[in-house]
């Protein structure tokens, strides 16, 4: 496992591609899928007629990664593809560094994404959300600094840029090491989790502070590489997000509100190992 993880990272592709441990998922989910909804598909808006384009930053496994093939995988991928067909259009799935989807959305060169719902990006976005998520702490087995959550004071912690836990969690973590007359985190941003897990394995960080379903696959598939600090936090929600005002958002609620219905939701929650984020009801913006 030593040499997939050095692959994974070395390649830029995820841990679970160099395994090769889940490659035949691809579109097994899609195929569970009831076939097109006519009902939702009449109501499908013309802009959206010629297909549904969503953008990934393909190195969070396993909710988007590239596979040891050479194709973008993943949660989120089955999702989009699954929905499309219920819509009875053409899904079509791009690739962007993270920090340039929200501005890709919101300039209108993607219609999608999938990422965590947050109040700041409820101004300018509407989320569809149907997924659990939070943030965890990954260190090296065995924990040699003893770190947790609440005791990054003073370590070296990794972020991805952009991401919640860059935005949010962080300022809140370090305001409290301030309140509590102790040393700031030494902070350092990296395009995601991929750099991320290499800077934890060689040292150059002491943690990585990121997506709890990312983290939680990583560790499971680089066994006696990395594990999760005592404390979490998964208080949070996640779902594909959409331009403010998108009637698309809707529509796409209630074709996940036909998956939970018809059992696929479920089904592809089972086949990513991710049974325990399920939602009880996909939600517009949270409610």
């Amino acid at each position: 496992m030593k040499n997939a993880l050095s692959s994974f990272v070395r390649t830029g592709i995820s841990v679970l591609a160099a395994t090769g441990a889940l490659a035949v998922v691809l579109g097994s989910s899609a195929k569970a899928a009831e076939g097109v909804d006519p009902a939702l598909k009449a109501k499908v808006p013309e802009a959206y007629r010629n297909g549904l384009i969503g953008v990934y930053d393909p190195q969070y496994p396993p909710t988007y990664y590239i596979d040891d093939s050479g194709k973008m995988v993943g949660l989120s991928i089955d999702f989009q593809r699954i929905i499309a067909a219920k819509l009875g259009i053409p899904s079509q799935e791009e690739q962007a560094k993270f920090a340039a989807i929200i501005p890709g959305i919101l300039g209108g060169r993607y219609h999608t994404s999938f990422f965590h719902d947050t109040k700041e990006r409820r101004e300018k976005m509407d989320f569809v959300d149907f997924h659990r998520t939070g943030a965890v702490v990954m260190v090296a087995k065995g924990n040699p600094q003893k770190l947790d959550l609440n005791d990054l004071c003073g370590h070296k912690v990794g972020v991805a840029s952009g991401a919640q836990q860059h935005l949010e969690l962080m300022p809140k973590l370090q305001e409290a090491c301030k309140s509590q007359g102790r040393p700031a985190i030494e902070m350092f941003a990296f395009s995601g989790l991929n750099e991320g897990a290499l800077a934890v394995k060689s040292g150059r960080i002491e943690a990585w502070l990121g997506d709890a379903p990312s983290v939680a696959y990583v560790i499971k598939q680089t066994k006696g590489t990395f594990e999760k600090t005592p404390t979490a936090v998964l208080s949070g929600l996640s779902g594909f997000a959409f331009k403010k005002g998108d009637p698309m958002a809707l529509l796409v609620r209630d074709a996940l509100a036909a998956m939970l219905k018809d059992g696929t939701y479920q089904r592809v929650l089972d086949e990513w190992q991710m049974s325990d984020v399920g939602v009880d009801k996909p939600m517009l913006n949270g409610e």
